[in-house]
C-alpha cells in the first residue's frame, strides 16, 4: 500500500573497498577471514586517531563498517 524509499545509497562491502580481501583473502579459510578483517578494524581504528584529509577519514569509516558487517557475516557461518 505505502511505499517507503529509502534515501540512503546502499553500502559498499568489503570486497569493494578493500581489493586484497576481495582477490585473495576470501579465498582462505573462516577463520583467517575473520581474523583479517578484525585486523582491518583494528587498524583502520588506529589510523582514524591520527591526522588525516577528510577523505582518508570518510573511505576509513566505510572501511571500518563494511568489515564489521562482514565479521558479522562470517561469524554467522561458523
Amino acid at each position: 500500500m505505502f511505499k517507503f524509499f529509502n534515501n540512503n545509497p546502499p553500502k559498499a562491502s568489503l570486497n569493494q573497498l578493500d581489493h586484497l580481501y576481495g582477490q585473495t583473502i576470501c579465498e582462505c579459510p573462516l577463520q583467517e577471514q575473520i581474523l583479517y578483517c578484525q585486523r582491518l578494524i583494528e587498524s583502520s581504528q588506529y589510523h582514524l586517531t591520527q591526522p588525516s584529509p577528510k577523505a582518508d577519514t570518510d573511505y576509513l569509516r566505510n572501511l571500518i563498517e563494511a568489515a564489521n558487517l562482514e565479521l558479522k557475516r562470517l561469524k554467522a557461518e561458523i
